[in-house]
């Protein structure tokens, strides 16, 4: 069953890659500096919750124009329903502060869970809507893949590939597709910081794509203390 996925991670980071290099050709140098932006995403997020519900509330601040300006900050608040040992459902609000609009974002998610030996994998399926403060309305599908393997008791690898697919008035298309590794590492029962690095591409109503180098870093605090889920709850960014 991992397999099958592990062939599907590999068939969208391919496909991502042959886009890159598409793009470099039909781009000289100049417009190349101009296609590209370094970004950071920093998060500090908190779960509790027991039995087959499990809570999560997150403050995360992006910068872009390497590192340089703010794009957004965000509150999220999630509660997932722990379906069984393999699913769980998602409900989601994030209301996002840019420097133009404010941002309302409603979603519900499916998330499934396969553990094979030391291998865990999650997929997150995602419909969600984008409500700005001005009347703009979007819808958008995310389907991400994440794949954490235990390197020891403290590290955790992790390789995450996904998409998100946008409707909206004057446009839609893929508008994101990130890939990339990270690392996490776990403190005590409590604490857990998460460290990504996505090479994402971006596209919209304008006629170039844009890419994008993205460290995320992520402190991640549990406050259950001794309380019990009755599965294993899924590990996965909500990028």
């Amino acid at each position: 069953m991992v397999n099958k996925y592990i062939f599907s991670f590999s068939l969208i980071t391919s496909l991502f890659f042959i886009n890159i290099i598409d793009v470099k050709a039909q781009t000289d140098t100049s417009q190349q500096k101009d296609l590209w932006d370094n970004q950071i995403y920093i998060g500090n997020k908190v779960t509790f919750g027991s039995g087959t519900w499990r809570y999560a509330a997150e403050l995360q601040t992006r910068l872009k124009d390497d590192f340089q300006q703010l794009d957004n900050w965000f509150v999220e608040f999630t509660a997932s329903n722990l379906l069984s040992d393999k699913f769980e459902i998602v409900y989601d609000f994030r209301a996002s502060i840019k420097p133009t609009m404010v941002e309302y974002r409603p979603g519900i998610g499916l998330l499934y869970k396969n553990y094979d030996n030391a291998l865990k994998f999650t997929n997150q399926t995602k419909i969600q809507v984008d409500l700005g403060n001005h009347g703009e309305i979007a819808t958008a599908f995310r389907n991400v893949m994440f794949f954490n393997r235990k390197i020891n008791d403290n590290i955790t690898a992790t390789l995450v590939a996904g998409f998100i697919y946008r409707w909206q008035e004057d446009w839609n298309g893929f508008q994101y597709v990130r890939v990339g590794p990270g690392i996490s590492y776990t403190f005590d029962e409590q604490h857990r910081l998460n460290f990504s690095y996505f090479i994402g591409m971006e596209n919209g109503n304008y006629p170039d794509t844009y890419w994008r180098g993205i460290p995320m870093i992520q402190l991640v605090i549990d406050i259950s203390k001794n309380d019990k889920f009755d599965y294993t709850p899924a590990r996965y960014l909500d990028f």
